[in-house]
């Protein structure tokens, strides 16, 4: 045939274990192509071979339709010489090669699925680890590449003839869905030191939560704990036991019309909720409800059940608690013996457990809408492992090690940058040890030898090296947003709102205008908040009267409630002796100084807890502001001092907190204007970790509405808060 044509095609992305290969299948059928189409190292390899216009619909409909889970990043197509296929094939991986291949993130239940455990004459009724190639996990299951059942923790499980026969069927939705299984031949549920051959587990695990108690749930990424979100006594016991204090638990919710009869919800938060990433999203709670859950703030983290076993749980129950499994501040449990120690300490009366080892530990992605933008808060469950791509930098493999709070790591292979699972505080040792566990993890499955490594400039961070290269925190905020948003090799005026960062004075930074150069690894500093002392160090973001004493000492002294004499003047005798007293200008601590001289938190017993209460008091005002709190740019300085002044006086004349709180986010409002006015950028990049509140965003971008000439960006998919810091040092 004159006009015969064959071409090899080599698809790079997530395009391993979500039904690329029946798909581009079901395409060559269609099209009367021949050929074939196989897992390599680096994605999917296809050649496919017909009458010209035949080939270029099926190059067509490759590129144009591939299965919706799928994610291309890079599409090659090159003609070849004929060789005269007469049908088209699936044929086995090839398992040798450099690694190129993104592994897919888990992914939630599918509808069929979820229609087959719930009906009483399919086979897999009830079976809690049902899945297809469209659902189910992926990245927490994953030892190496390609993404083959070998491969997986499913590797001892050995499918029966009717699984092994879905299996090998191309137009079955379960060809090559490595975690295939069935009640025969698949992982089993059991109740963690009890007899294994318990015959309805999960209906004890539904009676035990109805019944009050607190259970230990074996999910996709780790264990949970979960209990009855409506029993106020169970939930504070869970408080006692996590040393939760007044900390927001997360909760799982059994559907959408029952998420209504606590929160407000919008289409966009539906649509998120009911995605396959299915995350937690802070939604507002409806007056009152559920108060005991979030006390200090009016919005609830709720996702809806994203496994079987959820789905078969939740016939039962409405709503529940679902919190990770662990001590304060360390890693979420993934095996049975830490669920036993946490069973003998009290932290839950009894645990369903699972089979199916857990490799790679996965906590929760967390989400919230502000104006109709979505923002990512905690980047995990569904969103990890998969690549980022950059452009305006160069090709260069490093490793990032990102910030000592809320840390998160990142590898960059070339213009891609695999950010990782939130890993937590590295306060705590145990955090340190899974951030290398999780690294070497990483490098082995990525297949990346990192050239270089950046940290954080503080000269305390905890994997400090000689040879390291230092990126400045805020620097790396700036920069986040900046390579989320293609803005690399542009001058961009960053303004970073957070609690505490290294600055190049050797100061404490957090509330700051940077001028982030073409050179990207270059930035000015142009305004900052002026600075004041944190008396006692660290131990100000925890004890806030040392704030409030500090912000007013140069009124020489006022009244702040619940503050004794005796108490200021020891406060103030350490400011003034200058012993452990390092100056700041940290929005953050700024927040919880104005919270504490408003009466609403004289203790924080977890971070940002002062400045979640002062945006829920904001948020209750309700009327017009009389008088907003002067803006004062004195140098390149904003000078917080009349602020201060004015809010004292509105105290000391009984002018409610909601008022109070309100005017002080109004006037963060007005100085971030008041420094744009005078530096009149082009393109604008906040970040950090005071824009997680919804309020400020808020009023910022209805003043910012004005401005035609301007560009302005947000962190989205990247973490604003210190999660996003390791994506930001990538770039350097």
């Amino acid at each position: 045939m004159r006009d015969l044509k064959r071409v090899r095609i080599k698809v790079k992305g997530i395009v391993q274990g979500v039904g690329f290969r029946p798909t581009v299948y079901k395409h060559a059928i269609n099209n009367g192509v021949f050929g074939f189409v196989m897992n390599t190292p680096e994605g999917v390899t296809i050649e496919a071979e017909g009458p010209s216009h035949l080939v270029d619909a099926f190059i067509k409909d490759v590129v144009e339709s591939p299965p919706r889970i799928s994610r291309v990043t890079d599409v090659d197509i090159k003609s070849i010489d004929p060789e005269g296929d007469l049908d088209f094939k699936i044929i086995t991986s090839i398992a040798v090669g450099s690694k190129n291949v993104e592994i897919s993130p888990d992914i939630a239940i599918c509808k069929d699925c979820e229609r087959e455990i719930l009906d009483t004459k399919n086979r897999r009724y009830l079976y809690p680890f049902t899945n297809c190639t469209n659902c189910g996990p992926r990245f927490t299951i994953v030892k190496d590449r390609p993404y083959d059942r070998k491969n997986t923790s499913m590797s001892e499980f050995v499918m029966c003839s009717d699984c092994l026969s879905e299996y090998k069927d191309p137009l079955d939705r379960r060809f090559h869905a490595q975690p295939n299984a069935c009640p025969k031949c698949g992982p089993k549920v059991f109740l963690l030191g009890k007899n294994k051959a318990n015959k309805d587990p999960i209906n004890e695990t539904c009676k035990a939560l109805i019944d009050g108690k607190l259970v230990g749930i074996k999910s996709l990424g780790g264990f949970n704990i979960a209990c009855n979100a409506l029993d106020n006594e169970v939930v504070e016991r869970l408080r006692d036991k996590k040393k939760r204090g007044t900390k927001a638990f997360a909760l799982m919710v059994k559907d959408i019309d029952t998420i209504r009869k606590y929160c407000w919800i919008n289409e966009k938060e539906e649509k998120i909720l009911l995605s396959r990433v299915a995350p937690i999203v802070l939604l507002k709670k409806k007056e009152l409800s559920l108060d005991h859950i979030s006390k200090d703030n009016n919005y609830l983290g709720v996702m809806l059940p994203y496994t079987p076993l959820h789905k078969i749980l939740f016939r039962d129950l409405e709503v529940l608690v679902m919190t990770s499994a662990n001590r304060a501040d360390e890693p979420i449990a993934t095996r049975d013996n830490e669920m036993s120690e946490l069973m003998k300490e009290g932290f839950v009366d009894m645990v369903l457990s699972n089979d199916r080892d857990i490799i790679n530990r996965c906590d929760d992605s967390i989400v919230q809408v502000v104006d109709g933008a979505v923002f990512v808060i905690r980047r995990a469950r569904g969103l990890v492992p998969s690549g980022i791509r950059i452009k305006g930098t160069n090709d260069h493999n490093s490793m990032s090690m990102g910030a000592d709070l809320k840390n998160t790591f990142a590898l960059k292979k070339g213009h891609t940058v695999y950010l990782s699972q939130h890993i937590g505080d590295l306060e705590d040792q145990r955090n340190i040890d899974y951030q290398r566990e999780q690294i070497e993890e990483f490098i082995r499955i990525i297949e990346v030898e990192p050239s270089f490594k950046n940290i954080d400039a503080h000269p305390n961070y905890a994997n400090f090296n000689s040879s390291d290269k230092k990126v400045f925190h805020h620097h790396a905020h700036a920069l986040s947003v900046m390579a989320e948003n293609d803005l690399l090799g542009q001058e961009v005026l960053g303004i970073i709102c957070d609690g505490t960062g290294y600055g190049t004075d050797g100061n404490i930074w957090g509330f700051e205008f940077l001028k982030v150069l073409k050179d990207y690894s270059k930035f000015e500093r142009i305004f900052h908040l002026d600075y004041f002392a944190l008396p006692g160090g660290d131990k100000a973001s925890h004890e806030l009267d040392r704030l409030a004493v500090s912000l007013t000492e140069h009124l020489g002294g006022i009244d702040i409630p619940g503050l004794s004499k005796k108490r200021a003047d020891i406060i103030k005798a350490l400011i003034r002796s200058d012993i452990n007293c390092p100056m700041c200008s940290s929005l953050g601590r700024l927040f919880d100084g104005v919270a504490c001289l408003c009466g609403i938190s004289t203790i924080a017993s977890y971070e940002a807890q002062a400045a979640i209460m002062l945006q829920k008091y904001a948020e209750g005002f309700k009327g017009q502001v009389r008088e907003p709190y002067p803006s004062t740019i004195k140098a390149n300085k904003v000078d917080y001092r009349p602020m201060i002044e004015k809010l004292v006086l509105d105290i000391n004349s009984g002018v409610g907190k909601e008022e109070l709180a309100y005017k002080f986010h109004l006037w963060v409002v007005d100085s971030i204007i008041e420094v744009i006015n005078r530096t009149t950028p082009g393109k604008v990049a906040f970040s950090g970790g005071c824009f997680q509140n919804s309020l400020l965003v808020s009023m910022l971008n209805m003043r910012l509405k004005g401005y035609s000439n301007m560009d302005i960006y947000f962190n989205n998919d990247i973490p604003t808060n210190d999660a996003g810091i390791s994506f930001g040092q990538s770039v350097i």
